[in-house]
């Protein structure tokens, strides 16, 4: 009989409900953080924190043996015995994930939020997911008219305009 390979479990740390719990505290931080700015400035990391607090009960519930927690993991598609999620990613691929990222905070001090968020959209789609040119620019082009409608439009919160747009540039960070 030939030996059939057991599925790759994920380590308890992950599949655990501190994973979840921590970010709901990361959550609440945040929201206490908001605070201390002005109303407006306040609005959007008040409505991330606020977002963020429903996932992670929602990622929680999941978690756990609850009534409905079975439902809830396949409504959202998670579950760490899905092919799709790699539990231990090398150090590398992580690595690179954290530059990407840092290089999207690079690109929004140096011309701004509404220009930076696209841009980064298209060079990630294009470069880490391997997508036509035609796919990411329709997908940055998504991002910026969604960031122009809800922030600039619905919201009218003028977002972040790059260190070249602003007045004093770098001190006035």
């Amino acid at each position: 009989m030939p030996d059939i390979p057991l599925p790759h479990l994920p380590p308890r740390t992950i599949t655990s409900v501190w994973p979840a719990v921590l970010l709901l505290a990361v959550a609440a931080g945040m929201f206490v953080w908001s605070r201390s700015y002005s109303e407006t400035a306040a609005r959007f990391p008040s409505i991330v924190a606020g977002v963020m607090v429903l996932l992670a009960g929602f990622d929680i519930w999941s978690r756990t043996r609850l009534p409905g927690a079975a439902a809830m993991t396949a409504f959202w598609g998670a579950g760490f015995s899905r092919r799709e999620m790699d539990h231990d990613p090398p150090i590398r691929t992580q690595a690179t994930i954290l530059a990407w990222i840092a290089g999207c905070f690079v690109l929004m001090a140096a011309v701004g939020i509404l220009a930076a968020s696209p841009l980064f959209c298209a060079a990630y789609l294009r470069v880490q997911g391997r997508r036509s040119w035609r796919a990411a620019l329709i997908a940055a082009a998504a991002v910026l008219l969604f960031q122009f409608a809800v922030f600039e439009w619905l919201l009218d919160y003028e977002l972040y305009r790059g260190l070249p747009f602003t007045r004093g540039g770098i001190a006035a960070w």
